[in-house]
């Protein structure tokens, strides 16, 4: 596939403004991406980053063993558990400790892992048949994960308990937990009613990013906005930001818009860069994103027919312009990063605010004003 830039649009919380309208507020992020390998490795995929840009993964040498490895700075280094015939990193917290899953021989011969200050240490899950695997860990130290491919868990303070997501009476056990955040927040995927529903929970509550019976869908990672990322297949990546102002308490059917990133989206950090992996026709490659131009802008219905505008945008490059357009027309710009203005609307029309930097590149925020 071709990496390529794409723009995100984030729909966040309401604000109340002095007038006494509440204002919706949108955030638009254009990526720039670039492709992250292991040297000489046919396949690599990128499973983590942390809030200093450090990237974890994992890569196939060239006898197709599977090792792990840490990108920081530039740099690659490989990771292998001692003894292991093969090691996968998957998640890496902001004290550089990393977490995944090694394998030995013998009926229990997934082992989860966690490295701490060069130490590592073994994961087991006592109640696991077949083994662990450890896929994220945050800042505390708290690790998610699942044991026998069918059992969520939370490792913290040295005890494990199960979390599995809601499925139909009847059906076997199903759940992944990915990731977590510095907040606690988890991220992962349930098995139900015949497809893969991915999730987060915020204070013990479940809340799923597709309704039941949809598509397949699973959220791979989280920051500690309360963004999160994930995918549908191999390809359709997808960001949904700031899905906490939906509420500990959403109602049932209310879902997080989902945004397209260039391919499966595995991890986001506190800076909106997000990274994954990616398939061409000869080899796998991991993919970073870094924003480019972010805009966040909102709008309030002040008076019939009025509405009042606010945005700021920063990027790479100075930002020349802010535009408001209306319905496919231009009806307001000025110089520079900020705006703050009043134009005519109407019920039902599209309201798009775009910044435009000093290289062209565009990131906009489109809402319908009620």
């Amino acid at each position: 596939m071709k990496i390529r830039s794409v723009s995100v649009l984030a729909g966040l919380a309401l604000l109340l403004f002095a007038s006494g309208g509440f204002a919706q507020t949108s955030v638009a992020v254009t990526y720039n991406y670039a492709p992250v390998s292991f040297p000489g490795a046919p396949i690599t995929s990128v499973s983590g980053i942390n809030n200093t840009n450090v990237i974890v993964g994992s890569y196939y040498d060239s006898q197709y063993s599977v090792h792990g490895f840490v990108y920081r700075a530039g740099k690659y280094t490989a990771v292998n558990y001692p003894g292991a015939t093969m090691t996968q990193v998957f998640g890496i917290n902001d004290e550089n400790d990393i977490v995944g899953v090694f394998q030995l021989s013998g009926a229990l011969n997934f082992h989860g892992f966690v490295r701490h200050n060069g130490e590592f240490k073994k994961i087991d899950d006592p109640s696991a048949k077949t083994g662990t695997i450890a896929f994220g860990i945050n800042k505390a130290g708290t690790i998610v994960g699942s044991y026998d491919y069918a059992h969520g868990f939370v490792y913290q303070n040295g005890s494990f308990r199960t979390l599995d997501a809601p499925q139909l009476s009847g059906e076997a056990h199903n759940t992944q937990l990915n990731g977590i955040s510095n907040l606690g927040w988890i991220v992962g995927q349930v098995y139900t009613g015949g497809i893969w529903r991915g999730f987060w929970v915020n204070n013990g509550k479940f809340h799923f990013v597709e309704p039941a019976g949809s598509t397949d869908s699973e959220v791979m990672g989280i920051n500690g906005r309360g963004d999160i990322v994930g995918c549908h297949d191999s390809q359709a990546g997808f960001v949904s930001f700031l899905v906490g102002n939906l509420g500990t308490n959403a109602e049932p059917g209310k879902f997080p818009v989902k945004e397209q990133l260039a391919s499966c989206a595995s991890a986001i950090n506190y800076a909106r860069v997000v990274v994954g992996s990616y398939s061409t026709t000869k080899n796998q490659k991991g993919f970073l994103g870094v924003p480019a131009l972010t805009i966040q802008a909102s709008h309030v219905v002040v008076s019939s027919g009025s509405v009042r505008v606010t945005a700021a945008a920063s990027g790479n490059n100075p930002v020349s312009q802010m535009q408001i357009w209306v319905n496919g027309k231009e009806v307001y710009h000025v110089q520079g990063a900020k705006l703050d203005a009043k134009v005519k609307t109407s019920s039902g029309q599209k309201l798009v605010v775009q910044a435009v930097d000093s290289k062209g590149v565009t990131a906009k925020v489109e809402n319908r004003i009620e």
